[in-house]
């Protein structure tokens, strides 16, 4: 009998954590940090960093983009790929124009050959400032 009320009660416990964190999920925000900040721990987490656009490239396919963005404490290279950038484009917006420009990019932090890297989440984790 005490196994049965035990098990209820932990049945109970797990399933109102579920709930819990399906509506919280919603109001959870990835942090906003430096790029100085950025670092291989941060691995696979969601971050948001803003600043000016120095540079922006296409591979030869043309189908990605990389927007090298500086805050003032350092560089970090924003990777747009192809279903993320017609998104985006589908909007009527040419990321070819976002040169010289303050941006906040929400992006996963990744490493690619050696260098740290942010995936843009979304069409809409990229906004002018």
């Amino acid at each position: 009998m005490e196994d049965k009320k035990i098990f209820k009660l932990a049945l109970f416990t797990a399933i109102l954590g579920l709930v819990g964190m399906v509506f919280s999920a919603n109001y959870v925000t990835p942090q906003n940090v430096q790029i100085k900040d950025i670092n291989r721990g941060m691995l696979d987490n969601e971050v948001t960093v803003e600043g000016l656009v120095m540079s922006v490239d296409q591979s030869q396919n043309g189908e990605t983009y990389f927007l090298e963005l500086m805050d003032g404490t350092g560089k970090i290279k924003v990777v747009i790929f192809e279903n993320t950038a017609f998104e985006i484009q589908k909007t009527g917006i040419n990321i070819l124009n976002f040169n010289k420009q303050r941006i906040k990019v929400v992006g996963s932090v990744t490493e690619y050959h050696g260098s740290l890297e942010l995936v843009l989440k979304d069409a809409s984790s990229l906004e002018m400032v």
